[in-house]
């Protein structure tokens, strides 16, 4: 048998000196329209009084596509350095106009949960609109959970869970580098 080695290590990022957390405690569908309306208001207006970069996590082109009309609709069409992830949109290209101003705010899924670089200020309020679970409808998704259900495990605990985390974990990795 293999052995096993435990070993923890320590961080070195000091997450009490480097980050403040914020949860919103409500009992809104977190997909309905309202819901979507308060957090982008809430949004326009952080960005309107602290006047720094902001990178909104979304899990979906859907909460992107809302969050766009309604910023939109909020800004009476100035331009305010809103930039929205599109299908087919370049990750780079986004990332470039992202850094042409201090105060851009930029909303993005999936790529931008994960292999993005934004050290120091380039990154100072990072928004994470939803926790990553991927959609369960998803063909590749529905085909590890029917083979974990299959061997008899628990596909939540064992798999959606965890790649959640992982991607949570890369998500929030995004502010915490200086």
């Amino acid at each position: 048998q293999d052995e096993i080695k435990v070993k923890k290590y320590p961080s070195p990022y000091y997450y009490s000196d480097q980050t403040k957390l914020f949860i919103i405690d409500t009992e809104s569908e977190i997909d309905s329209e309202s819901h979507i309306k308060k957090i982008a208001s809430d949004i326009f207006d952080i960005h309107l009084k602290i006047n720094k970069r902001i990178l909104v996590l979304c899990t979906s082109f859907k909460q992107i596509y809302d969050f766009e009309r309604i910023i939109k609709s909020l800004s009476r069409g100035q331009n305010n350095h809103f930039l929205f992830q599109k299908k087919g949109t370049s990750r780079d290209l986004l990332l470039s106009d992202y850094l042409k101003y201090s105060n851009s705010v930029l909303f993005g899924t999936n790529t931008f949960w994960e292999g993005i670089d934004l050290p120091k200020d380039k990154l100072e309020i990072l928004i994470i609109f939803k926790l990553p679970f991927s959609n369960p409808k998803d063909p590749f998704i529905k085909a590890n959970i029917d083979y974990y259900n299959s061997h008899n495990l628990d596909a939540f605990s064992q798999y959606q869970l965890q790649d959640a985390i992982i991607k949570l974990k890369q998500g929030f990795g995004r502010l915490i580098r200086g």
